[in-house]
């Protein structure tokens, strides 16, 4: 028995959606789509294949979904990423075999199901390669092996539109579930290069504003130690200078900073993984609407209608066509169109009124647009029931007609649901394909803020006390030269070594290998600084044991405390005390020179601090007492 034209329903086959996303998909729902489409495929071709080659072709039909099912169910991927080539290769046996056993009796399009596994399990370009072949070689076979009528043009036409529609809608319903897995994981590879990045550019412009500044303090420290004895004039001279170019690398990290938060973020790419482009999805889309409209027109085309229902029926495809392509954007532009309960109707009755005014029963082959257009517009539930009444709807009316039998029935209502399912995929593989995109912008981007911010708390943390240090100790060593050359000495050595600690803090600040400061060490810079200025220091740190990341916390806050003392303190007197209370360690760091009201807010420093300490549960307080006194208190919970 000779193929049958397609008379009634050929099946073929995205850091914005709604404001609301209410019909946003979930990752552990988006693979069934795959999972329905090919289930509804399914009785669908069988249906088909009980013509041409009887109950034994129902069962080659039915294994060939076996593969591709696998695929589309998620733990399905483990067992194709094992045995791949094998795989494939016995999914191309089951799809060219019963060429040979059935001949021209063998069900059209299914050989669509390994072009599709092909897309989805090979890399790009060869997996177009292997694509094309496998569909040229159905239309070969179809058109030019097999006795194919001559004068069909529409079983020509099916030939490769049939194949062409199933591949292209299983690798689109099984890369949207992917493209929702991806826009709701975290892309944490993406933000990593983020990160480099900015870390890159910033450690560059650190090294570029300080660097230079601190080799000329340190050249203008060494050469008045050689000056002390023989020439203290020009020793003071030149430790005048290392004061004034240690006070504008300071302000020279504060541009760095501003400079930072001004710029544009540069474009930044990553790996696309399983992800599709969003010029394929719509490329896609495209082709598979063209392709199946085409079919219907190409059936109304050869049916015996009269040439004025011809062209009326031509006109409904594309009108229907045409508000297709209206109602696909929504999604992606996040507002349905205007009207959009209007032109919705108007699709759903140009795909079935025609038939009834010219017994046109080719163009309910339309109605799989309807049916997805359904589910693209309308909210929750209602969509679901529109998608239903559609399919039933077709049944139905292809019931009516005696012509056609059970199995046509069966063709007509699974294969509207199936191509509305197509419809919706492909439009929200287009969406998401866009919606993955800039979510990958926006979260590189966001890495790349939270990367800066992180820069400007360091560099305010770290080098602001070095560089205070060192114009600090080159404007004591001045006072000391002539009145104590001994301990001007003395002072100029530790001026060079908190220089060269100031180098090692540049790189510190853009190098997470170095980011962990000592505490007890930052208690000993903290003696030897303020006792350089003046403050007489009593600290008590417990044996406490506190982890490495507390630990790095509370020594930044030390040297921030310090830092604030010699900047706006006219302090004699300073006490450090580290303990235990309860679950949490506490540090607190009291001075007897806070003459001034506390900033509102409690200044850059502080805030700063308290992202930190906030960041591992705890809680930093400050207090003054209105007669000099002023204590910084950090409380962090720790495991015990």
């Amino acid at each position: 028995m000779p193929q049958r034209a397609p008379a009634a329903v050929p099946v073929s086959a995205r850091v914005a959606a709604w404001p609301a996303r209410r019909n946003d998909l979930a990752p552990r729902f988006a693979w069934t789509f795959a999972v329905a489409f090919l289930c509804l495929v399914l009785p669908a071709r069988s249906a088909v294949a009980v013509y041409g080659a009887g109950p034994l072709g129902v069962g080659v039909a039915a294994a060939l979904f076996v593969l591709p099912l696998l695929y589309a169910v998620p733990r399905g991927r483990a067992v194709w990423a094992r045995h791949r080539n094998g795989l494939l290769i016995a999914q191309t046996v089951l799809t060219f075999l019963p060429f040979v056993v059935f001949g021209q009796g063998w069900t059209v399009g299914l050989s669509g199901l390994l072009g599709g596994l092909l897309l989805l399990t090979v890399r790009a370009p060869a997996s177009w390669i292997l694509f094309t072949a496998v569909l040229v070689a159905e239309g070969v076979l179809r058109v030019g092996v097999l006795p194919l009528p001559r004068d069909s043009w529409s079983l020509t036409v099916w030939a490769f539109s049939s194949p062409l529609n199933m591949a292209l809608a299983s690798f689109g319903l099984v890369r949207m579930a992917d493209l929702v897995t991806d826009l709701h994981a975290t892309r944490t590879e993406l933000a990593a290069l983020a990160v480099a990045r900015q870390r890159l550019r910033s450690a560059s412009r650190l090294r570029e504003a300080i660097s230079d500044r601190l080799e000329t303090v340190t050249a203008h420290a060494t050469a008045a130690s050689a000056l002390l004895a023989r020439g203290p004039g020009q020793a003071r001279a030149r430790l005048t200078e290392a004061a004034g170019v240690a006070r504008q690398a300071l302000d020279q990290v504060r541009v760095v900073i501003a400079r930072d938060d001004r710029e544009p973020d540069p474009p930044v790419t990553g790996p696309a993984g399983e992800t599709v482009a969003p010029r394929v999805a719509r490329l896609v889309l495209v082709v598979v609407l063209c392709t199946f409209a085409t079919q219907v027109l190409v059936n109304v085309v050869e049916s015996a209608t009269a040439a004025a229902a011809k062209a009326g029926a031509a006109a409904v495809i594309v009108a229907v066509v045409a508000l297709q392509l209206r109602h696909t954007p929504a999604r992606r532009e996040g507002v349905r169109p205007r009207v959009y309960a209007w032109t919705l109707t108007v699709q759903i009755l140009l795909s079935v009124v025609p038939v009834l005014v010219y017994d046109e029963v080719n163009l309910l082959g339309m109605a799989g647009f309807s049916a997805g257009s359904a589910l693209l517009l309308l909210p929750g539930r209602w969509a679901w029931a529109a998608f239903a009444a559609v399919a039933a709807g077709v049944g139905t009316l292809m019931a009516t007609y005696s012509a056609y039998g059970v199995y046509d029935v069966v063709y007509a209502a699974t294969g509207t649901a199936a191509y509305g399912l197509v419809v919706y995929g492909l439009s929200r593989l287009t969406d998401l394909a866009h919606r993955v995109e800039a979510a990958r912008r926006d979260l590189a981007r966001l890495a790349a803020v939270q990367e800066r911010m992180r820069v400007a708390r360091d560099a305010h943390d770290l080098l602001g006390l070095g560089l205070s240090v060192v114009a600090l100790k080159c404007d004591l060593v001045v006072q000391l030269i002539g009145r104590d050359d001994a301990k001007a000495r003395d002072e100029l050595r530790q001026l060079l070594e908190v220089a060269a600690q100031a180098r090692d803090d540049v790189l510190s600040v853009t190098d997470e290998e170095r980011q962990r400061p000592s505490l007890r060490k930052e208690l000993a810079s903290a003696r030897d600084t303020l006792a350089a200025a003046g403050v007489e220091v009593r600290a008590d740190l417990s044996a406490v044991p506190v982890p490495p990341e507390v630990e790095a916390v509370l020594a930044t806050v030390l040297r921030e405390s310090v830092t604030n003392i010699l900047r706006h303190a006219a302090a004699g007197h300073c006490a450090i005390v580290l303990s235990a209370t309860g679950a949490a360690v506490r540090l607190q760091v009291t001075n007897d020179g806070a003459h001034s009201p506390e900033p509102a807010g409690g200044g850059t420093g502080i805030a700063n601090l308290r992202v930190r300490v906030q960041a591992l549960g705890g809680h930093l307080t400050t207090a003054h007492d209105g007669e000099g006194g002023f204590e910084l208190a950090v409380e962090i919970p720790v495991a015990r």
